[in-house]
């Protein structure tokens, strides 16, 4: 975006928070001139703004997400929908309603302007930053697992009434999102010579042990009916360590970035975050200062996973079928995410100072979607994602 034209999509926001200071949350915003905006994410998706009043006394700040009408780190020739940004702030509310406290507080949308406002979370940080940094984080982590958990089993689709599994339905139907995750998460990764797809040069060598093993791809395929076809309850739908952001001490997780939010199988959620905490375990594992310390941390990680579906099949009633049959699907789902964040379009930046941690990353994906069927626990997905003793 030019100079110009961030000055332009400042001034309107401002504008915008002026205009809804009568909502809770934006009462600072009294004074057009003097307000202040600046871009506080780097996200894929979308803009986000902070606004604040400096001499206003009192809460003087808010956070507004802006949805453009494309992929913002491919550029506008990927088009994508602007309702993102309704549904992900009827998200925000709906998980509020279940879990006050759970997400930054809704505060408004202005549905004109593909705008909405939400409180600021300005003394939390990205719990993937934190966990990069090695900060202990095992109170947010177990307490996302409930708060996920409970999410699912509020919004439970067999113990809704046919008017509210409509509701659900038709408020989280969220086509273009989800066709969005269908196609770079379960469909592009897997095809060679796909345009969109980027990965490393250390990389490149493994990509044979993705495109010509039929069982890889064959589990890929199945993992993407699964996703497209079970309805079990509302997802998050991007459940990473990049979208819950904790206090800097490691406690107090709210979920965010939820415009992926669906209903689909409880798994994904589950399967996505575990993926990710795979990721903070090779970060560690391969930073070679003070390694020692940091395998000791990766080991943690691998506990922590352990615990959060623990946690997570403890207190889940929505799972359709067997215990074992819910952690194959937990599987299939983290070996995708393990995949397409080292060969397809969007990286995650555990690996920026790492030369071998995407290798690893991808060869436990591999192993994963090759042995999807044999993992009945937790635990065995672990030691075989991660080549444990």
């Amino acid at each position: 975006m030019s100079a110009e034209d961030n000055t332009t999509m400042f001034e309107n926001v401002k504008r915008i928070c002026h205009d809804n200071r009568c909502c809770k949350g934006l009462e600072f915003a009294t004074n057009v001139s003097d307000l202040v905006v600046e871009e506080v994410g780097d996200g894929n998706l979308n803009d986000v703004l902070r606004i604040v009043s400096p001499s206003f006394k009192g809460r003087n700040s808010a956070v507004a997400k802006r949805g453009p009408p494309y992929i913002k780190c491919l550029g506008p020739e990927y088009p994508l929908t602007i309702n993102r940004n309704k549904v992900e702030y009827d998200a925000l509310l709906k998980f509020d309603s279940i879990i006050p406290g759970c997400v930054p507080k809704p505060l408004c949308r202005a549905t004109d302007e593909n705008i909405y406002f939400m409180e600021d979370l300005k003394d939390y940080e990205l719990m993937r930053h934190l966990l990069i940094k090695g900060v202990n984080c095992e109170e947010a982590i177990l307490k996302l697992a409930q708060n996920i958990v409970h999410i699912h089993k509020e919004t439970q689709v067999s113990k809704l009434s046919q008017k509210e599994k409509q509701e659900l339905a038709e408020n989280f139907k969220n086509e273009e999102m989800v066709a969005l995750t269908n196609k770079f998460v379960f469909t592009a990764p897997f095809v060679n010579g796909e345009p969109t797809n980027q990965c490393a040069d250390n990389v490149r060598p493994l990509l044979p042990q993705i495109y010509d093993d039929p069982n890889v791809l064959q589990t890929a395929e199945k993992m993407r009916k699964l996703f497209l076809e079970k309805k079990e309850c509302l997802l998050h739908g991007d459940l990473h360590t990049g979208a819950v952001m904790c206090t800097s001490d490691g406690k107090d997780p709210k979920m965010m970035d939820i415009e992926f939010a669906f209903v689909g199988p409880c798994a994904f959620d589950v399967g996505m975050f575990l993926a990710n905490l795979i990721f903070t375990y090779y970060q560690h594992m391969s930073t070679q200062q003070d390694n020692d310390t940091h395998r000791q941390y990766a080991y943690g990680i691998v506990n922590l996973g352990k615990r959060f579906v623990k946690i997570y099949m403890e207190h889940m009633t929505c799972i359709s079928g067997s215990i074992e049959h819910f952690m194959s699907e937990v599987t299939g789902f983290c070996g995708c995410e393990l995949i397409r964040r080292t060969v397809g379009v969007a990286h995650v930046e555990d690996f920026k100072d790492s030369e071998f941690g995407e290798q690893e990353a991808l060869g436990a994906g591999i192993r994963l979607l090759q042995a999807v069927d044999r993992i009945e626990t937790v635990d065995k997905l672990m030691v075989i994602a991660l080549m444990l003793a």
